[in-house]
């Protein structure tokens, strides 16, 4: 009887993910429409002063106005997408890992705060969220009597998160953080192959998310039946 209420106990304290998805699903993709316009405006930017030698931004007139305000509303949609997308994800890790951590999952060894803390630790964020999200979908997976292997769009999500942000952040100094540079050009194109990875980023991110999302609504262990439903 002891077990029996010890058990209802827990399964109070566990949340399903799908309520915590579905913010993240919109928030992200946001942000991928935010990135995907950017990519989109580096590439025609880059187009116009290597091929026309004419800047996009000043040298069309009304055009150039319609531009800029484009790409103005293009960047506001990507920050606030990113932003949100920071919160929602943030959210969705703490509560998969909690989840975890509450029916005793036996290789949930990472704190809930610390599968999102580490995000925000630089040089250990290289490594130590995507050791989190393993953990995650490891034991997820395995208490839900699936395999536990984890899939190569996992490893990917994580190579294409890391390498954007490399590339951003090249970009970054090659066109200038105040005025343009001559390197300008080329931090246009960097630019864009980082947007278009980030893009790939958030796209695997979501299929990841969701496929543990899934799996967490189908654990059935320790009589915590319908714990995550």
């Amino acid at each position: 009887m002891a077990d029996v209420v010890g058990a209802s106990a827990e399964a109070e304290m566990t949340r399903p993910l799908m309520a915590r998805f579905k913010p993240m699903q919109v928030s992200v993709l946001v942000y991928l429409v935010g990135e995907a316009g950017l990519m989109a405006t580096s590439l025609i930017e880059f187009y116009y002063r290597t091929r026309q030698g004419a800047d996009p931004f000043l040298d069309f007139g009304a055009v150039s106005s319609a531009f800029s305000i484009v790409v103005l509303g293009i960047s506001l949609a990507q920050v606030l997408g990113l932003i949100a997308s920071v919160v929602f994800v943030s959210m969705w890790t703490y509560r998969a890992m909690k989840n975890l951590h509450i029916v005793r999952a036996a290789a949930a060894t990472m704190s809930p705060g610390w599968a999102v803390g580490w995000y925000f630790i630089p040089i250990a964020n290289l490594w130590k969220p995507f050791e989190g999200m393993q953990q995650i979908w490891r034991e997820s997976h395995r208490l839900a009597g699936r395999p536990e292997n984890i899939a190569a769009y996992v490893g990917w999500w994580w190579a294409t998160w890391v390498i954007s942000n490399i590339l951003a952040n090249i970009a970054l100094r090659l066109t200038g953080f105040v005025e343009p540079l001559p390197t300008y050009d080329a931090g246009l194109l960097v630019s864009a192959v980082a947007s278009a990875l980030s893009v790939v980023c958030g796209l695997l991110l979501l299929r990841t998310t969701k496929q543990v999302t899934m799996v967490q609504a189908e654990m059935r262990t320790g009589g915590l039946a319908d714990t995550f439903g």
